[in-house]
């Protein structure tokens, strides 16, 4: 006599999930690609180099010739991604050995991408949509700025040695013009005074205009050379 077959009921749970109940494996997603730059994060430093979190299930791999200063556990840095001569994918934080500090098929005026490297004694270094390396001026920097930060910028001038100032605003005569405006209107809403002169701090210029330091102080110098205002250490005066 044949066992009868038990018919499955509502309250009835199969024996094994099938395939397609499982949940599926996150794929890894690499945070950057061969010849891209990231900010990444040191999880482990040894003998043999830095290793970087970069997505993947394999650390990335900084080694100590390619380090621009030693890299501290637990601090993140941009690197460059590349391969060596094994065809290993590894970093480095050289970037100018990857990136092109002088400038090609840019012009003043451009808008770029900036990816925020590091601070140095004269402002902020920036790689340049991805290709180059250019500089920003302590004096047009008008917020905090950290190192991985992303943001918009503009080819401020390109100098005799073909390397990249770089500005977080737009510099052409529209703009200058739009400033020195504001600034009047500003001085005939208050009395026709104001304390933010050219020794204010960049803060407060950027809480009221919006734009740099170094902008405000060529908007002043325009309005002066028209006999517009007067300049003084602690005010300026609409004349």
């Amino acid at each position: 006599m044949q066992p009868s077959k038990q018919k499955s009921g509502p309250g009835r749970k199969p024996k094994h999930r099938t395939r397609s109940n499982r949940p599926a494996k996150p794929a890894a997603v690499p945070k950057a690609k061969v010849d891209e730059c990231a900010f990444l994060k040191a999880v482990t430093v040894t003998r043999a180099g830095a290793f970087m979190d970069w997505g993947m299930e394999r650390d990335l791999l900084v080694p100590i010739s390619q380090q621009l200063t030693p890299i501290v556990e637990g601090k993140s840095y941009v690197v460059y991604l590349y391969r060596d001569p094994q065809e290993q994918v590894i970093g480095s934080t050289k970037l100018h050995n990857f990136l092109d500090e002088r400038a090609k098929n840019m012009a003043p005026g451009e808008e770029v991408d900036l990816l925020i490297v590091g601070e140095s004694g004269l402002g902020y270094k920036a790689v340049v949509n991805g290709t180059h390396l250019g500089l920003i001026y302590k004096d047009e920097v008008f917020r905090p700025l950290r190192p991985g930060d992303k943001t918009r910028g503009y080819i401020k001038t390109i100098r005799d040695d073909r390397k990249i100032d770089l500005s977080l605003q737009k510099q052409n005569e529209q703009a200058r013009e739009e400033l020195t405006a504001r600034i009047v209107d500003f001085l005939k809403a208050n009395g026709g005074e104001s304390t933010l002169t050219d020794y204010s701090p960049p803060e407060d210029i950027y809480n009221q205009y919006g734009v740099s330091k170094s902008n405000y102080k060529k908007a002043l110098g325009k309005l002066y050379k028209q006999r517009l205002i007067k300049v003084e250490k602690d005010k300026i005066t609409l004349l």
